[in-house]
């Protein structure tokens, strides 16, 4: 048998061998990546990168100096009932580069710490402020953190589930100069938080 027909057959052999095995492994590393992705994990980072794009989209279109959003969670229990203590977190937060992020100060923060608030959001209302260092009666409740963070307009829009219950809110503040969103301009930022709400929504129901 000649050299080359020894290598032809050499050649097929291996081929036969490993050629089914690294199919069988590219078959398991694919199945993996499909799992990967599916993980709650993976979900959850896409969702995260989805409402940050969807929040700067908003920053840029409003001329925002920092846009952020809260979502409500429970944070532990109380003694003795084992009721669930309602609480919120700041979970994206998107700023000019020039502002100080709060993102961290604002983690599982109990919702009675801002109560008032929380019932003007719960209701449907939306928080309208020019100018915080005039309209007190506007941030009832928040004054101080408001007026201490620098901000001197901001504009809060609530969200609501399909059941109508209240599970998120975002923000859109000017710490740099006031800006005024009239009414047609505030419709338009209801809009677009509605789609933002969406995502959310559909990630808290899956």
């Amino acid at each position: 048998m000649n050299q080359e027909l020894v290598i032809a057959l050499g050649s097929a052999m291996l081929t036969s061998i490993i050629g089914p095995v690294a199919v069988h492994y590219a078959r398991v590393l694919i199945d993996t990546k499909k799992k990967r992705r599916e993980s709650p994990l993976s979900e959850a980072i896409k969702i995260n990168n989805i409402v940050s794009e969807k929040l700067g989209e908003v920053r840029e279109t409003y001329k925002a100096d920092r846009v952020w959003c809260i979502q409500f969670h429970n944070g532990g229990h109380f003694y003795p009932t084992g009721k669930s203590i309602q609480k919120f977190s700041m979970t994206h937060e998107l700023l000019k580069p020039s502002i100080v992020p709060c993102q961290t100060q604002l983690q599982s923060i109990p919702v009675s710490l801002f109560s008032r608030v929380m019932d003007t959001l719960e209701k449907g209302s939306i928080i309208s402020v020019y100018n915080v260092k005039k309209d007190i009666l506007g941030i009832r409740g928040i004054t101080s953190e408001i007026q201490g963070s620098g901000v001197k307009s901001t504009y809060v829009i609530p969200i609501f589930n399909i059941r109508g219950e209240f599970v998120a809110a975002v923000g859109v503040d000017y710490v740099e100069k006031l800006m005024e969103l009239d009414d047609d301009r505030l419709t338009e930022l209801e809009i677009d938080v509605s789609t933002i709400g969406g995502v959310i929504n559909n990630y808290l129901k899956s």
